[in-house]
């Protein structure tokens, strides 16, 4: 499982050394990179994280051998795989998927934590800090003798369009917050939110790995997608608008379709992965138009290439609870390459000011469009790009680093104070 090369660089954190992170995540290692891969590899540096990707579910496991795509010597294969110094992918154990109450529920439930503890004795690091993302993971508090209980918001996720009970949903939330020791929220929107079930609740917004994306695009690597169909436009089509990032239900497609049908003699460049979950058929919006391409997503490393294969780059969000309260990846990282951005009205967009074109209606996008072509100059990207410098993945590790650091010191000085009592 590989680490970009400019992520696996050395960095200096005082304040946070010799601990375990035990991050429960709610994706796979391998796949679109987001805030807690840029996190937990930079605190590697000088710790130990654990990264138990998503939850094996009984239907699914029984899919997948039924399909051939898992054997019988899966079963035995370890679960932790060494990434890199201080960094392992775990995976539950496949003969202990979660399962329902009449179906093994509480024995392979047993199972899973007896091989996760086991894991965690080997690495021999001592009590973890335990890192959750989902209120779904609360029923692993208190499992693994945690030091620390982290709560990591990055969205509103009772807007996923996959939820249908947002009202369940975000009870468990709140559960969830009262329990936290730290919470650590991305955008103003999640911290008005979130903070007033818990007082240990900090903005920490989303960075850029800006060293790296400034060496990807100083390499002189030819940028190749999947489909090498689709790779003539890097060659002769401009302008170019492009977005690169996840490509799911958040995005505006209707308005993208409707620039796109407009402006026949720009080239829209679509690169991601496609996670539709509730409405497929939104992609269906943009799919066999002329000059709209959808190569599919490139590796890590090459997305500084993607970006600044376009001329301008869009956030074309739809307008609503999710949006409204996502602090935007892609914006840092379009940013970081110097390229103009245009976006509709988000909180998110907003809070760059003059550095992002903000409109709605696909009218007005094509005019925000066209004026960016028009006045862009290597002045406005130096701009755009200081700008990035100041929003990077190492800062934002830093205060993580000094939240985490107090949290402990905190826990420690009441564990004091009621031995003290007692």
């Amino acid at each position: 499982m590989a680490v970009p090369p400019h992520a696996a660089a050395a960095w200096s954190f005082g304040l946070l050394s010799a601990q375990t992170i035990l991050c429960f995540a709610a994706d796979a290692w391998a796949g679109v990179w987001r805030n807690r891969h840029q996190i937990m590899t930079r605190l590697t540096r000088e710790n130990t994280v654990l990264y138990v990707e998503p939850r094996l579910y009984l239907g699914e496991t029984v899919r997948r051998f039924r399909a051939g795509q898992l054997r019988s010597s899966d079963l035995r294969r370890p679960l932790a795989e060494h990434c890199r110094d201080g960094l392992w992918i775990y995976h539950d154990p496949y003969y202990a998927p979660y399962a329902g109450r009449f179906s093994g529920g509480r024995l392979t439930a047993a199972l899973r934590r007896q091989a996760l503890r086991r894991t965690l004795e080997r690495l021999g690091t001592g009590a973890p800090i335990l890192w959750l993302l989902r209120p779904a993971q609360a029923d692993q508090i208190g499992q693994y003798g945690e030091k620390l209980v982290v709560y990591h918001i990055t969205d509103e996720y009772s807007a996923y369009p996959q939820e249908k009970n947002p009202a369940a949903f975000r009870q468990a939330e709140i559960a969830l917050l009262r329990r936290a020791d730290l919470v650590i929220v991305t955008s103003p929107g999640l911290l008005a939110s979130k903070g007033p079930y818990n007082p240990h609740t900090y903005l920490v917004p989303n960075a850029v790995d800006y060293a790296g994306f400034q060496a990807a695009l100083a390499s002189g690597r030819e940028l190749r997608f999947p489909d090498e169909s689709d790779t003539h436009i890097l060659i002769t089509s401009h302008p170019r608008i492009g977005y690169v990032g996840a490509l799911n239900e958040k995005l505006d497609l209707a308005l993208l379709r409707g620039v796109a049908l407009a402006r026949p003699d720009w080239e829209f460049l679509v690169v991601g992965f496609w996670t539709f979950y509730d409405q497929p058929e939104k992609l269906d919006l943009i799919r066999g138009l002329p000059n709209v391409f959808l190569p599919g997503p490139v590796p890590v490393e090459d997305v500084p290439l993607a970006i600044a294969a376009c001329d301008v780059c869009i956030l074309p969000y739809e307008r609503n609870a999710w949006t409204r309260n996502i602090d935007s990846l892609k914006l840092y990282e379009y940013l970081a390459c110097g390229r103009p951005v245009v976006s509709t009205d988000i909180p998110a967009a907003r809070g760059f000011g003059d550095l992002v074109r903000i409109t709605d209606d696909p009218a007005s996008f094509s005019a925000a469009i066209e004026a960016a072509l028009a006045e862009n100059s290597p002045a406005l990207a130096a701009q755009r790009r200081a700008i990035a410098a100041t929003h990077t993945w190492d800062m934002r590790v830093a205060q993580i680093s000094e939240l985490l650091a107090a949290a402990l010191e905190r826990k420690a000085v009441g564990k004091s104070r009621t031995t003290m009592d007692d």
